[in-house]
């Protein structure tokens, strides 16, 4: 489902940062909607733009150069109409002509105006409604800063996962979300998790129960969002075909949120595994491949180098 945000709320969070005054404003509100990183391009970047004739913005952006553009080509303003316009957002202090406002009073158009320039206006426009419109997912499982690197730690109820991510922060490492982590889509193959507002600070251990990690390890231990990049799954040995485990690169596939893949690593537990190392030695991994590293490969040549010595 897309999210929407209304015009009257647009207008009111951006008002300490774009110093703009309203010219008018219609009685009746309206939504924009939108996916920011939808391939057919009719999202948060296509909602807000200068002035656009052949495919009009709902949010137009005017300055010097289009209002003249406007005064000198009356038919254009007719044609600027016709669309579906909502906010005309006039910049570097430019006024309209009584005539014009009272057009766009008319057709229920919001009429915003300051003295900033155009660029920077739909610059902050076109990063708000990314931020708001932005794809959202609630995501089970426990989201941990792990050395910088982003893991979300998933298997089924009772496995652990709320354990280990206790034994992690006591290593140094923070917590982000515990049980419920809100994924955001934040850039074309970017991921990042939230902690919804309730859970924040708590983690639920089962035998102690709920666990209040700024009190016990202090503000250090908590960050509010991490991007994920890695997705740890913890299985039951038992229930893991230990024959499809891969020996050399370990069991990965991809887990799809929101529509882009994020690598996923499956790790069977069983009593005898320390999984707060495995995790840690997983996120370092995961760190020397974004970094360009690939040990298998490094592993093979050694191989290779060796025997061909013998």
């Amino acid at each position: 489902m897309e999210r929407q945000i209304s015009l009257r709320r647009l207008c009111e969070d951006l008002h300490k940062e774009m110093f703009w005054d309203c010219l008018h404003r219609p009685d009746k509100d309206c939504q924009l909607c939108g996916d920011p990183w939808a391939e057919d391009d009719i999202g948060g970047a296509a909602l807000v733009g200068f002035l656009n004739f052949i495919r009009p913005h709902v949010v137009q952006i005017a300055g010097t150069c289009e209002l003249q553009f406007l005064r000198d080509n009356p038919l254009s303003f007719e044609q600027f109409l016709t669309g579906k316009l909502s906010l005309l957002v006039l910049c570097e202090s430019e006024t309209l002509s009584p005539e014009l406002l009272e057009a766009l009073r008319f057709r229920q158009v919001a009429v915003m105006t300051t003295a900033l320039e155009a660029p920077k206006v739909l610059a902050r426009l076109q990063l708000y409604l990314h931020r708001e419109l932005a794809p959202r997912q609630q995501v089970h499982g426990v989201l941990v800063d792990v050395l910088g690197v982003g893991l979300l730690l998933q298997g089924e109820a009772g496995i652990g996962k709320s354990e280990l991510a206790l034994e992690l922060v006591s290593r140094g490492h923070r917590l982000v979300a515990d049980d419920s982590v809100l994924c955001v889509r934040e850039a074309p193959q970017v991921i990042t998790g939230h902690c919804p507002a309730p859970l924040r600070n708590f983690l639920e251990v089962r035998g102690l129960g709920i666990i209040n990690i700024r009190e016990f390890f202090g503000a250090a231990a908590i960050v509010r969002s991490k991007r994920i990049r890695l997705v740890v799954e913890i299985q039951d040995m038992q229930d893991m075909e230990l024959g499809d485990i891969d020996r050399l690169q370990g069991k990965v596939d991809n887990l799809d949120i929101l529509g882009v893949p994020l690598t996923r690593l499956r790790i069977p537990v069983s009593a005898a595994r320390n999984l707060a190392v495995l995790v840690e030695a997983a996120a370092r991994s995961q760190y020397v491949k974004e970094s360009g590293g690939d040990m298998l490969a490094d592993f093979e040549e050694q191989v290779r180098l060796s025997v061909g010595e013998e």
